[in-house]
């Protein structure tokens, strides 16, 4: 019996707290909700006639009935096999712990694997790695979920019908055929460090010299790439340390997010918030940000700011550092900024104590900024980190080589509009649906958007997970592995070398990047780890080859690999002049007939990778407690500017500004800009959220997909139909609607689970209340 657990009774006398925003406002509602949270009959509060006792009672006789004319039948008769040969180490009842790491998008996470009979069933992580030491997050635990997800891609699809695997060996060859020395071959990946793919794309590339390799993810920062390299040199990697900081400064930066940052940093700062002695010092967090994030959360100092004003508050603190430490580097970047006159203005006390705190501890403090922020607010950030005395010690600077020959999702669909790629290959990506909308324009047809650039290649192959939107629009499509099904290597996010090995068979026949890549160059099909051991051979481990790959594989990680580190050096003339090019200040602040849209990975689904696990759909978002949806994230006070309320529908009108073509050049044609692309609309649902900044909206990415059979079908809304054109989406940049199309309310509601004290279960419960026919509703023009 369910026993309703009685709330003691407020105190009478003293300081009253609330532990949500709706016991705060104690509206009639939300005092409805707390008396009918634990209902009895539920049954009869829809109208329902039939109460459960009654259900119950109908349906056992009904069953007892029907056991008279089904006497006959019994139970279907199963053998067990036994096993001829036992797998090897196997103890029945023991289990068995293997090493492998999940490729992620900053860095692999070594993990280790409990299997029971062959079969993996947990996942954690790898406690003889220093970077992990035992530690994982929420994405590791659901992996199993993915493993033995049954609405994975199982079968290898020719246009949509089902064909086999020697099928496409053939077909494989005739293409190969044609390929010829690669002018029409392209390759869109995801971002995954693993060096064995790396090794074989240059083989590949050597078969194919003039094919074009893009790697596409629409939370990938090619702003801090681009920023590393100029200011301290190719190859390299920054790694912060946060550990050795007394004080840290996150310029949305959302880095305690195991999605964003890392698992080494949210342990690195919990462990300095630990107290043991007297002698132990806590750090301190400064957090600018435009929404309430887990950042945020546990920040000592949080100050909200629209995302579109980071670059000028950036550059205040940078120029109060510059004047501190008088620094030549910082100094240099700072000449070529000129901020406008009329720019937005911030709390002087608040910039002084924090820019104090940050100059009192030098050598010791540290500045982070945001994957999604531009160029110029990486170089800034990165100048006051060298002004600081804090490269080579808070952050250090980590050798990693990487290939300068990879192109944009941008440069690839301009090639595909000029009809120059007839080979495409997709691996892992779904760029139907999270690519740019308008992503290029043609002079014949106009602004494109992706499904019609993808229809004009004539031999797509696409090897994927799921079938889903882009395997649709592909001539074929192949079933992809999974991490624990397959060989394969990877790098940490600091850098240490990392071991993939399969756990169980591919439950589907499915193919790793590796295989496809070895079938394209046309070699024999391995089985094996011979591609990984390989890779691993050219490392040049310490004795026996044999005896170092078992130990490489047991340990889960290359202890023979030194880590290599640069001394601090910031080239800030270099940097400065490439400020310079790039600096284009923000205009006003955003105002209620003008807000600024913020689109952000969501702490479930990711970018909607994780869109079928419904272990993470489950999950409430950490800060709003909705599952298994996303709305608009808005403040109180703009909400009480626009009149809406938790719920309310609001359509956004986007309007996309067309960079100033180039200046025309004497003897050659003036070019003709295109015309500025129709406007796209959204509608979506809002939801008010304390903390967050005026005149700014916050949209998770990943939901609202309409073409899935699977349990993240009309999901939530689609907020890559924001995501603006001729700009990386890639670097999250906020979009300035224009003044001309005001947002507007529908009139129609739709219940959220409110961010109170609410159970999982119970959100799912309400998210199902949404009527069908307005789930997602979403226009483009």
């Amino acid at each position: 019996m369910k026993r309703v657990f009685q709330h003691p009774p407020e105190p009478t006398s003293g300081r009253r707290y609330w532990r949500s925003t709706d016991e705060l406002a104690d509206t009639p509602e939300f005092r409805e909700w707390l008396e009918r949270e634990f209902p009895s009959s539920a049954a009869q509060l829809n109208g329902d006639e039939w109460s459960r006792r009654s259900f119950l009672k109908i349906m056992g006789a009904s069953v007892a009935l029907a056991g008279f004319g089904v006497s006959s039948c019994r139970r279907p008769e199963m053998h067990l096999v036994p096993f001829t040969k036992t797998v090897e180490w196997t103890i029945p009842g023991k289990f068995l712990y293997y090493s492998t790491s999940m490729p992620r998008r900053n860095g692999a996470i070594p993990l280790l694997v409990t299997t029971v009979d062959g079969r993996p069933i947990k996942l954690d992580g790898n406690p003889l790695h220093p970077a992990s030491n035992g530690a994982s997050d929420v994405f590791v635990q659901a992996a199993i979920n993915e493993l033995y997800n049954p609405l994975r891609a199982k079968r290898i699809a020719e246009n949509g019908k089902t064909s086999t695997a020697s099928a496409f060996e053939k077909y494989l060859g005739d293409l190969r055929k044609k390929m010829g020395d690669g002018a029409g071959l392209a390759f869109l990946v995801e971002e995954t460090d693993s060096p064995t793919r790396e090794r074989m794309r240059g083989e590949v590339e050597k078969m194919f010299p003039r094919m074009r390799w893009c790697v596409y993810d629409p939370l990938r920062s090619e702003a801090q790439n681009f920023a590393t390299q100029i200011s301290f040199g190719d190859n390299l990697r920054l790694v912060p340390r946060i550990e050795r900081a007394d004080v840290i400064l996150a310029l949305d930066s959302d880095f305690l997010d195991c999605g964003e940052g890392d698992i080494a940093s949210s342990r690195a700062f919990s462990f300095r918030r630990r107290v043991s002695s007297a002698k132990d010092s806590m750090n301190r967090l400064y957090v600018v940000e435009n929404r309430y994030t887990l950042t945020g959360a546990m920040a000592d100092h949080r100050l909200r700011l629209p995302a579109s004003q980071i670059p000028l508050i950036t550059h205040a603190i940078a120029t109060r550092v510059a004047t501190a430490t008088k620094d030549a580097g910082l100094g240099s970047v700072l000449a070529t900024l000129q901020v406008p006159a009329g720019a937005a203005q911030f709390d002087e006390q608040w910039l002084n104590e924090a820019v104090n705190d940050l100059v009192s501890k030098s050598g010791a403090s540290l500045v982070l900024a945001g994957a999604q922020q531009p160029v110029v607010v990486q170089l800034l950030v990165y100048g006051i980190n060298s002004a600081l005395k804090n490269v080579g010690r808070t952050v250090l600077l980590r050798e990693r080589q990487r290939n300068q020959r990879d192109n944009s999702i941008l440069q690839l669909a301009g090639d595909i509009a000029a009809d120059r790629i007839k080979q495409l290959f997709i691996l892992g990506a779904n760029p139907v649906f999270s690519a740019p909308r308008r992503i290029t324009y043609d002079l014949v047809n106009g602004w494109l958007d992706w499904p019609e650039l993808q229809k004009k290649v004539p031999d797509v192959i696409r090897l994927g997970y799921y079938e889903d939107e882009t395997s649709a629009l592909c001539r074929w499509n192949l079933p992809a592995s999974h991490f624990l099904e397959s060989w394969g290597d990877a790098l940490s996010s600091e850098g240490h070398y990392l071991a993939i090995q399969p756990m169980i068979l591919p439950l589907f026949g499915g193919l790793s990047e590796l295989d496809l890549l070895n079938a394209v160059m046309g070699k024999p099909k391995v089985d094996g780890p011979e591609l990984v051991q390989e890779t691993f051979q050219a490392t040049k481990p310490v004795g026996d080859p044999a005896t170092a790959w078992s130990k490489f594989l047991h340990d889960g990680f290359a202890h023979h690999i030194v880590l290599r580190d640069r001394p601090p050096t910031f080239n800030g003339n270099t940097a400065g002049g490439i400020a310079q090019n790039l600096w284009s200040p923000p205009g006003p602040a955003p105002t209620p007939e003008s807000p600024e849209i913020v689109l952000v990975r969501d702490y479930s689904i990711d970018d909607g990778r994780y869109i079928n696990n419904a272990w993470l759909q489950e999950m409430p978002d950490p800060i709003t407690k909705l599952a298994w949806d996303n709305a608009a994230l808005i403040s109180p006070r703009y909400a009480k500017t626009l009149g809406v309320e938790t719920g309310d529908l609001i359509q956004i009108t986007v309007n996309d500004i067309i960079p100033p073509t180039a200046a025309p050049v004497e003897g050659k044609p003036t070019p003709t800009p295109p015309p500025p692309p129709p406007t796209r609309q959204l509608e979506i649902a809002v939801l008010i959220a304390p903390g967050h900044a005026d005149n700014s909206i916050t949209i998770s990415l990943g939901y609202g997909r309409h073409s899935l059979n699977s349990v993240g079908e009309r999901s939530g809304f689609n907020g890559f139909c924001c995501a603006p054109p001729m700009i990386r989406i890639t670097s999250l940049p906020t979009v300035k609607r224009s003044p001309a199309s005001p947002l507007r309310k529908l009139g129609e509601n739709i219940r959220f689970p409110s961010p109170r004290i609410i159970s999982a279960s119970k959100a799912v419960g309400w998210c199902a209340k949404r009527p069908s026919n307005i789930t997602a509703k979403t226009t483009n023009s």
